[in-house]
């Protein structure tokens, strides 16, 4: 969610529920791989710990390196739950291509048609915003409300953690809704790219007021009890709470505050842990589901590199077309892969997240995936 988490262009671009095993030996490639390269990440300054978890053609591979809190030894393992930020963004995607399977939405339609009130900041030379220009972040909106929230992550200072926090938390729906009146579009919508949080927010606003259920609801009807993902959320139970990971902010001691996701966290409010990052792999790797398959259809270009489909960053090399995204809080950072072409998965989560974490995680994903995939 935060502005240098999508700066980066990739330069490589990552279960059936009953069909898959949890390889533990450390004797075969993608597990060497995970073992070497998981490692060499930990060296790097003010990392504290990594979970990888690769999923390649049924089988599950999982390892985890480090302490989560700083001098306790406490090592993550397959159900340490973490904040995935905007990875929360594909999940959001797959639920709006449900959405538009069942006519419940139209990727044309003009946003406003969905709103309570009237918001005639929301369109530029009589173009509207509409759901596809909220899904590929070509609407014109900002990338934060309230705006004071634009450049928090800017500073690179100590506070950002609790900057960021005290605004959050002193901000809700009500108050989303209201300053969506006051912003102002400077270029027409579908015509550039513009990283939006609020835009994927207002996607999630749209998904509760056309099936009038919560997120957490529609995440459970859509695929969660399926793919047996227990452990997936925006508002977790008491027991989850235990396992949810405080992060830490560039060189901060003290570990950040988790997000409140007080809107309505479509933009990076999800938490999960690796056990159900792999079944969420699973699901994007299924070609015989229908939503998958519209949540993966490229619905922007912008020049040679730039292709968004379901708010997933699309990418084509000689691995075949991926899917990709990252995500970030101020204590976490994770990357989340697609290979279709090898059913292949990747994910790399580490708790700490600062301006040099993204490159981190690509390079060492690319690494794995090389060692993986020979070509």
């Amino acid at each position: 969610m935060r502005p240098f988490l999508y700066l980066i262009i990739p330069g490589l671009i990552l279960l059936s529920p009953n069909a898959y095993t949890q390889e533990k030996s450390n004797t075969n490639p993608v597990s060497e791989a995970i073992e070497k390269y998981g490692k060499s990440f930990l060296k790097n300054k003010d990392i504290t710990s990594v979970s990888i978890g690769v999923f390649k053609a049924g089988e599950v591979y999982t390892q985890h390196f480090g302490e989560i809190e700083k001098g306790k030894g406490n090592v993550p393992n397959d159900e340490t739950i973490y904040e995935i930020a905007s990875v929360t963004k594909t999940v959001t995607g797959y639920l709006v291509a449900k959405a538009v399977l069942e006519k419940k939405i139209k990727l044309e339609e003009d946003v406003r048609v969905y709103l309570k009130g009237t918001y005639p900041n929301l369109e530029y030379n009589q173009t509207p915003i509409t759901i596809k220009h909220l899904l590929t972040h070509t609407s014109g909106l900002p990338l934060f409300l309230p705006k004071e929230m634009n450049g928090v992550f800017e500073k690179l200072n100590e506070n950002v953690p609790n900057d960021y926090y005290e605004l959050e938390r002193s901000y809700g729906k009500e108050q989303f809704l209201s300053d969506l009146k006051n912003v102002s579009l400077a270029v027409e919508p579908g015509t550039k790219y513009a990283y939006s949080n609020v835009g994927a927010e207002l996607v999630g606003y749209v998904l509760e007021t056309v099936y009038e259920k919560t997120i957490d609801e529609l995440l459970q009807e859509s695929f969660l009890k399926k793919y047996a993902m227990v452990n997936t959320a925006i508002e977790l139970n008491e027991t989850q709470k235990q396992k949810l990971v405080r992060g830490y902010w560039m060189s901060n001691t003290s570990p950040s505050p988790n997000q409140l996701n007080k809107l309505w966290a479509t933009a990076g409010g999800l938490k999960m842990n690796m056990t159900d990052v792999l079944h969420y792999m699973d699901l994007q790797l299924n070609s015989e589901d229908p939503i998958v398959a519209e949540s993966h259809k490229v619905l922007y270009e912008e020049g040679n590199i730039l292709k968004i489909a379901y708010f997933w960053r699309v990418w084509n090399d000689k691995y075949g077309t991926s899917y990709n995204h990252h995500g970030g809080t101020s204590g976490t950072q994770n990357w989340l892969f697609i290979f279709p072409k090898y059913k292949l998965g990747i994910s790399i989560i580490t708790n700490q997240s600062g301006p040099d974490t993204p490159n981190l995680l690509n390079k060492t994903a690319k690494k794995i995936l090389e060692s993986i995939i020979k070509e």
